[in-house]
């Protein structure tokens, strides 16, 4: 044999043993690789369904009237005894958030044994009528439930306004309710409900001594200060208001029941 080929077949030998001993080193970091995972997956399957962590406290926070504690945590569907980790927070907050009172909710693990649920309620500011359906709205103008037997009746009633979540009419009428009980004829008088009429446009049904208040399309907060102006002159000893038409933010027409005038 030439000594060519003698150096061939050599470079050919050399060539072969990098090539096996680089395949060496991959296939050992690829074992070092999977192992790691397979450890890492291991002392993952340790916490999450393993003997520790399990949950042992359920702490509710918020300022609840509404709703029991016992009904927060029946609500999320978790237990003492059920593993931290596997606790789905997610899906408790969601089941949380569907329920009518409750208007936020936070859900979140603490270490080392411990869920923490926060709750915020709805306050209701008072009760809109919807195609002869009750239901609650807040001072942001969210309705947010149907009043059922039982539940808290003592609202001022909204009626005849568009009840759609946020509407324009619906603000309006909330920012009109808080003015008039903010004025000082409201705070004499009271409030029972405010009514939208298409032809008359709003009007009050006063709580004390009731009697209608009828304020029209226009001009409702010039009005209301006009009434309050006039307070100590519409009001007579012994005579009681039937109504009063605020057709004007400087004139009002007041009618008596005329058996006590």
């Amino acid at each position: 044999m030439s000594i060519f080929l003698e150096r061939q077949q050599i470079r050919k030998r050399k060539t072969f043993a990098k090539r096996i001993k680089a395949t060496e080193r991959v296939l050992f970091s690829l074992a070092v690789v999977l192992g790691g995972v397979a450890a890492m997956y291991g002392l993952y399957l340790f916490v999450v369904s393993g003997p520790i962590f399990p949950v042992k406290k359920i702490v509710v926070d918020g300022n609840l009237t509404r709703i029991m504690k016992e009904e927060v945590e029946t609500i999320t569907g978790i237990g003492i005894g059920q593993k931290l980790f596997v606790v789905n927070v997610e899906n408790a907050h969601e089941r949380l958030k569907e329920y009518a009172w409750i208007r936020e909710a936070t859900v979140r693990r603490r270490l080392p044994n411990t869920i923490w649920i926060y709750v915020e309620e709805y306050e209701p500011e008072a009760i809109i009528i919807n195609d002869n359906v009750p239901f609650y709205v807040d001072k942001e103008g969210v309705v947010f439930k149907k009043v059922e037997p039982g539940d808290p009746l003592e609202y001022k009633i909204i009626s005849g306004v568009d009840s759609k979540d946020g509407s324009e009419q619906l603000k309006e009428s909330l920012n009109l309710l808080f003015t008039y009980e903010e004025s000082g004829f409201g705070k004499k008088f009271g409030i029972s409900e405010l009514h939208y009429d298409e032809l008359i446009g709003y009007s009050i049904v006063t709580d004390n001594n009731p009697f209608q208040i009828v304020l029209g399309q226009d001009a409702f907060y010039d009005k209301i200060d006009f009434l309050s102006v006039c307070q100590g002159i519409v009001e007579h000893p012994g005579v009681g208001i039937k109504y009063i038409l605020a057709t004007s933010k400087e004139r009002i027409a007041v009618g008596y029941h005329r058996d006590e005038i």
